[in-house]
């Protein structure tokens, strides 16, 4: 495993604008993370389940990139406001979407993930 450093919103951003180039994430995450997707009936629980459900998502899509439009931070929480963007099974897509990242001694402990789970449903042909 690589060794950890401090997560930040520009290892975020940096990440999404390519993540098959990207070095892993696994980097700024907590071992025994957290996950919360749109309709996933459970969250997400640990590193290499985490690590398989961004795997996941980049299969069903892999054209998806997230870019940055605004973010805040209070207390452990920061707040990433984004747009994906990529090319589904019938063209191109965009939506919106919000994480709020909880960081603990620097790697992120929690990642709620909200957007319109109906639209990236429908770009990756599972609609």
């Amino acid at each position: 495993m690589a060794d950890k450093r401090n997560f930040t919103v520009d290892f975020w951003a940096d990440f999404w604008k390519d993540p098959f180039a990207a070095p892993s994430g696994d980097s700024v995450l907590s071992d025994d993370i957290v996950g919360y997707w749109p309709g996933d009936p459970e969250p997400v629980r640990g590193l290499p389940d985490y690590l398989a459900r961004i795997a996941r998502l980049l299969t069903e899509v892999p054209t998806l990139r997230l870019e940055l439009l605004s973010h805040a931070a209070t207390g452990d929480a920061i707040f990433l406001h984004y747009v994906a963007r990529g090319t589904g099974v019938d063209g191109p897509f965009e939506f919106q979407g919000m994480d709020r990242v909880v960081v603990r001694d620097g790697l992120v402990v929690e990642n709620l993930v909200r957007y319109d789970e109906t639209a990236l449903r429908r770009a990756a042909g599972l609609a």
